[in-house]
């Protein structure tokens, strides 16, 4: 059922971006029109996979994060966001990127599995970095020293 509501959720909202989009130039919406699109194919495979594809004890429950765990998750996000200007954006993401990924384990990390989350977070939150500022010309926080 959660892929059904989080599929149609993500449709709505691209057609709340889609409707609202207005360019100044001929070809200044074509990455974000390609996103929005990417996103609806997508939402539309996750509803269509809550519709269609059951286990025989019924919806896909799999390992679920609770409650507990989701609250969790969003207050590490929110420390994020209040913490990036004064780590900025690369320091602050590799830690909390890493707590986040600790976080989501459902079981007890190990030196290996830290290492593994820490190379991961190093990797993502730089190419994130580098495509920002050197592709896309978007200034992020910075260290405060």
């Amino acid at each position: 059922m959660g892929n059904i509501v989080g599929g149609l959720a993500m449709l709505g909202l691209c057609l709340v971006f889609w409707v609202q989009r207005d360019y100044s130039s001929d070809n200044g919406g074509l990455f974000p029109d390609a996103v929005m699109i990417t996103l609806a194919v997508l939402s539309l495979f996750l509803v269509a996979r809550g519709v269609f594809w059951r286990t025989e004890t019924g919806w896909d429950a799999g390992e679920r994060l609770g409650w507990g765990g989701l609250a969790r998750a969003f207050l590490l996000l929110a420390a994020w966001v209040a913490s990036l200007p004064l780590l900025g954006y690369v320091v602050g993401g590799i830690v909390f990127f890493t707590l986040m990924a600790l976080l989501m384990r459902t079981e007890r990390p190990t030196l290996k599995n830290v290492a593994l989350d820490l190379t991961v977070a190093f990797v993502v939150v730089g190419g994130f970095y580098l495509a920002f500022t050197r592709v896309l010309f978007v200034n992020l926080p910075e260290l405060f020293i």
